[in-house]
């Protein structure tokens, strides 16, 4: 059964579920991850995945293997890509959840620039977003094998989370 506890900030964009399992090695995940888009390297960003990842990202792209996304992410973070000066704020774990011992799901809170039609970047406006990944156990360390982002939208539902409501 699981047990969702209410939120009670507006910046909350999901009530909170405490991680499950070992929370360490999966937040070093993170950490590198934060750590390769602060540096604008699609190399490294692209090295947290595994050869055949998969990764949807906010507008529905799928993007399939890791040769694949080395493209993408050069693009997005190279000298005139939409995110070249960007300053992305740290994911923060939300929730974690051991599916196998070498199998691991995560959500975490970030932040994004809002991106335009056009596919260039409003760099004084930001999306809340949340970011699913599936990792792997792979030797000694976790890769990603998927990731879906997704916005979040505000809404005003019964069953609304506190920090997805419009303020």
């Amino acid at each position: 059964m699981t047990t969702i506890a209410a939120a009670t900030t507006a910046s909350t964009l999901i009530a909170e579920i405490p991680a499950a399992g070992d929370t360490a090695d999966v937040k070093l995940f993170l950490r590198k991850w934060d750590e390769a888009w602060a540096k604008h390297d699609a190399v490294a960003i692209a090295a947290l995945h595994t050869e055949d990842a998969v990764t949807v990202n906010r507008f529905g792209t799928v993007v399939r293997g890791r040769e694949y996304l080395t493209k993408a992410l050069g693009f997005l973070h190279g000298a005139h890509g939409p995110f070249h000066s960007s300053v992305f704020p740290p994911l923060e774990l939300l929730i974690q959840r051991s599916i196998h011992p070498d199998v691991q799901a995560i959500q975490a809170k970030w932040q994004n620039p809002v991106m335009r039609s056009d596919g260039t970047i409003d760099p004084a406006s930001i999306n809340d977003m949340i970011v699913t990944f599936i990792l792997l156990k792979t030797g000694n360390a976790w890769l990603a094998s998927e990731v879906n982002l997704v916005n979040v939208e505000k809404m005003d539902l019964p069953f609304s989370n506190p920090g997805q409501r419009p303020k």
